[in-house]
């Protein structure tokens, strides 16, 4: 059984930040210097931030499960406290994004009535679109940064 815990673990972790690293580093760069509308680049970048949150929300819970049963078959370690504690905070950094974040970027987006680049950029509608952004790419680097360690954790041995 804990081979196969490992395994999964180990699977859902490539997925995640895999996805998560992909669309940073590859995708919405391409995307925003390739499009001429960055509205539209926005769109399908949102539906893409979506499918990954989605996709968090899955492989955290996958993640949380598969810690528990992992330290409650081999005891309890150190290293297990540290993977339940980075799983649990990038379950609810992905949630908090996924629920509140973007879903606020959304409404400002459609508050706005018009594409963004023409929107003053001292309009208050703006400001707070941009701190919101700034938010979200803030919990999204957290999880990043978050998923990469627990792949640490999960490589130590248990």
């Amino acid at each position: 059984m804990i081979h196969f815990l490992n395994v999964l673990q180990y699977l859902v972790l490539a997925l995640w930040v895999g996805a998560m690293f992909g669309f940073a580093t590859l995708f919405a760069p391409v995307l925003f210097r390739s499009l001429s509308s960055r509205d539209l680049a926005g769109a399908i970048s949102g539906e893409a931030l979506a499918r990954i949150d989605t996709l968090g929300l899955v492989t955290g819970g996958i993640m949380l499960v598969v810690t528990v049963l992992q330290a409650i078959d081999g005891g309890w370690k150190a290293v297990d406290l540290g993977r339940l504690l980075a799983s649990a905070a990038m379950l609810g950094l992905v949630i908090l994004s996924a629920t509140s974040v973007r879903q606020r970027l959304m409404s400002l987006r459609q508050q706005m009535g018009r594409p963004i680049d023409e929107v003053p950029e001292s309009d208050p509608l703006r400001l707070e679109y941009r701190k919101q952004h700034r938010l979200s790419r803030l919990l999204y680097t957290t999880n990043l940064v978050l998923g990469t360690l627990l792949i640490i954790l999960s490589a130590l041995p248990k």
